[in-house]
């Protein structure tokens, strides 16, 4: 069980994605996703939305996008990755912005999981863009 307090959240589970958007099955049992601060989590805000974001080895993380614009902050694993018209590799360090919109994708390429902490936030106040869902693109 985790312990929560009004503003601190600590040993936390990370929850399976249930069915979401398009995603496939495949993709949903490797992905793992925990919504700390949000509309969905412990500690609620409706400006900004951070997870705690794991995705198993050799899992590749389609094309898609969101109306959202995101941070990841990259803590374990590597993976490599396509942002926009960017390829990189992250690895534990590696921060990355995604503007509203702009395809990203990423394949795992440790042995070991990928652990993220992905922020998302409301921009100007924008709540609007919490009604969007991220869709995988056609590839």
């Amino acid at each position: 069980m985790h312990e929560k307090g009004t503003h601190f959240i600590k040993n936390y589970r990370l929850d399976r994605m249930a069915s979401y958007s398009n995603y496939p099955e495949s993709l949903l049992a490797a992905m793992q996703v925990k919504s700390l601060i949000g509309r969905r989590g412990p500690i609620p805000d409706q400006d900004i939305n951070v997870s705690a974001f794991r995705l198993e080895p050799g899992t590749t993380y389609e094309p898609h996008a969101h109306p959202h614009p995101e941070v990841y902050i990259f803590l374990a694993g590597t993976a490599e990755c396509e942002w926009g018209d960017e390829t990189f590799t992250a690895e534990p360090g590696t921060v990355t912005h995604c503007p509203p919109n702009m395809p990203h994708a990423l394949r795992v390429t440790s042995s070991d999981p990928l652990q993220a902490i992905i922020v998302g936030w409301a921009p100007d106040g924008d709540r609007s863009v919490w009604d969007g869902i991220s869709t995988l693109l056609e590839t």
